[in-house]
């Protein structure tokens, strides 16, 4: 199993979510409204620093991970590499 963090401009946030859907994860937790800097600058939801973040952790099989990867691939470059989209991943655990 992987855990994804998903981090991308608020505005993606609904065409990540279509995506992470279609391939049919097995679940997610979102988080809106997050604030942040890094490479493409601040996010604070002011008018000095506009525009906000949203981080989607979801835990997927191995054999899942490319094809989210290729998803929001795709979904980046259809806005010429100008959206705010990282991908984190981190080997993960699941304890009952």
């Amino acid at each position: 199993m992987r855990l994804l963090f998903i981090i991308c401009d608020a505005s993606a946030d609904a065409r990540v979510m279509g995506l992470l859907e279609k391939l049919e994860v097995p679940g997610y937790t979102r988080f809106t409204g997050a604030i942040g800097n890094g490479t493409r600058g601040r996010r604070e939801g002011t008018p000095i620093w506009p525009g906000l973040n949203s981080m989607v952790m979801t835990c997927v099989p191995e054999e899942m991970v490319a094809g989210v990867l290729e998803a929001l691939n795709r979904l980046s470059a259809e806005r010429q590499g100008r959206l705010a989209l990282k991908v984190f991943s981190v080997p993960a655990e699941q304890f009952e």
